[in-house]
């Protein structure tokens, strides 16, 4: 897939009809920080679609890109993140909770976690609700230009106990390095094919 054309369209504090809605959705979940913004850029080649920061927890809405204006890419609020309040969080929860819930149109989503570490309580309990839902997901190990080859192959086998997955279940992509991005590409490309097939 070759991304021609991308955009911001809309941010959500729920779920609700939204410009364009009905085309394939492809979202993505993650712990504060992981890297969603810059995945969002990386995918695209656009470094300013998504705002990125070194602050966790920027992203507190649900947030809406359109791809080739052909289907979304859907940034869903950040969890894990230890400075918001119970209230905060709860909120968070349920925005992600009620798009998961109410998307008609989700293909897939991209649980992110960052390969320097263990996935978290938080990202095994996310796997399991996906997998509760049979929403298809794909583990995506981002920041991988922090460690060396050799650290990443003692990373994956972690993720992989930790999230029960496959190591050909693991997506390894770094923003900077450009890692991992035609893979992703080729597995969307996928996914909205199928969806036309189907719809």
């Amino acid at each position: 897939m070759i991304v021609k054309k991308a955009r911001f369209v809309q941010s959500l504090s729920a779920f609700k009809p939204f410009p364009g809605q009905g085309l394939p959705e492809i979202a993505m979940v993650g712990k504060s920080n992981v890297g969603k913004s810059s995945l969002i850029n990386s995918l695209t080649r656009n470094s300013r679609l998504a705002r990125t920061s070194s602050e966790p927890g920027k992203t507190r809405l649900v947030n809406l890109y359109m791809i080739n204006e052909a289907f979304f890419l859907v940034d869903l609020p950040g969890y894990g993140f230890a400075k918001a309040s119970k209230q905060e969080k709860d909120r968070w929860a349920g925005m992600i909770e009620g798009y998961l819930q109410q998307s008609g149109h989700l293909k897939r989503v991209l649980q992110l976690v960052d390969i320097r570490h263990a996935p978290t309580q938080d990202d095994q309990m996310m796997v399991e609700y996906l997998r509760h839902y049979d929403i298809p997901f794909t583990v995506i190990a981002t920041k991988a230009d922090k460690l060396s080859k050799a650290q990443r192959g003692k990373s994956i086998p972690v993720i992989c106990r930790t999230l029960a997955v496959q190591p050909w279940e693991v997506l390894t992509h770094s923003s900077k390095e450009d890692l991992g991005r035609d893979a992703l590409l080729e597995l969307i490309e996928k996914d909205i094919s199928d969806s036309d097939i189907k719809d």
